[in-house]
């Protein structure tokens, strides 16, 4: 039997943020129910602090219980709800998931994240959407009037330099065209079913593929060369992969 807390756990949370979604997609999987608690970023630091050692979203709050990280929050439910296990259950196949999760942080939420960052900082209101548009119109506010100084904190953070920047290009692509041999069609990637490795490659690639059943209605996006991004991967195996265990496991 699913198991169901007495209230609703808690998710803080930045509502465009692909780990984020790796957690909100493993609550939704396991019928869980939870509130989303959209922050402020910059603002987010305090909230966070007082439940959690980390500045980092996503946090999962249930009761006085804290799980801070999206890998964390996974190994979370699948102790509390064992009967619909997102981890694969051979030990060999649990230790490579781990490395995986680890790896496509590194070398493809990482990477997508400044790639996307580097150009879509300049587009003040495409950024205030991303963070802002599940807030009430005072938070809105206060978000666009500290976003000049929170556009440079982000480039520092996240972007950092032309040459950062063109070495998480590198490594995006190196990484998605490497995964070629292990994707595609709907084979899945453990154990003949779906697990938290398909759930956790599809949303470190989420943001490139913008799947219609990521909880979000984009906006259009704004940036002519990230426009074009999307459309030089549209077709790329991976990415065709991507939209189908979106349309079959994100509901």
């Amino acid at each position: 039997m699913t198991w169901v807390p007495d209230l609703p756990m808690r998710l803080l949370e930045f509502p465009h943020s692909h780990y984020c979604e790796k957690a909100r997609w493993a609550l939704d999987f396991k019928g869980i129910p939870f509130d989303r608690v959209a922050l402020l970023p910059g603002f987010h630091m305090r909230t966070v602090r007082r439940h959690a050692a980390k500045t980092s979203v996503p946090v999962l709050l249930n009761g006085n219980e804290t799980i801070q990280g999206s890998s964390e929050i996974i190994d979370y439910l699948d102790h509390r709800d064992p009967g619909i296990r997102l981890t694969p259950q051979e030990p060999d196949n649990q230790r490579k998931c781990e490395e995986l999760e680890r790896q496509w942080s590194e070398q493809l939420g990482e990477p997508i994240r400044t790639i996307l960052y580097d150009r879509l900082l300049a587009y003040p209101s495409f950024i205030g959407f991303c963070f802002t548009h599940t807030m009430a119109p005072p938070k809105r506010l206060i978000f666009r009037l500290y976003y000049p100084f929170l556009r440079k904190l982000m480039h520092q953070v996240y972007v950092r330099s032309d040459e950062h920047v063109a070495m998480a290009k590198e490594t995006f692509a190196t990484s998605l065209d490497a995964l070629e041999e292990t994707v595609g069609g709907d084979h899945y990637l453990f154990e003949n079913r779906f697990t938290r490795a398909d759930l956790s490659l599809c949303a470190m690639l989420s943001l490139l593929v913008l799947p219609p059943e990521f909880p979000v209605s984009w906006p259009e996006i704004p940036d002519p060369e990230i426009r074009a991004l999307m459309d030089e991967y549209h077709n790329h195996p991976v990415c065709t992969w991507v939209r189908r265990i979106y349309e079959l496991h994100r509901t």
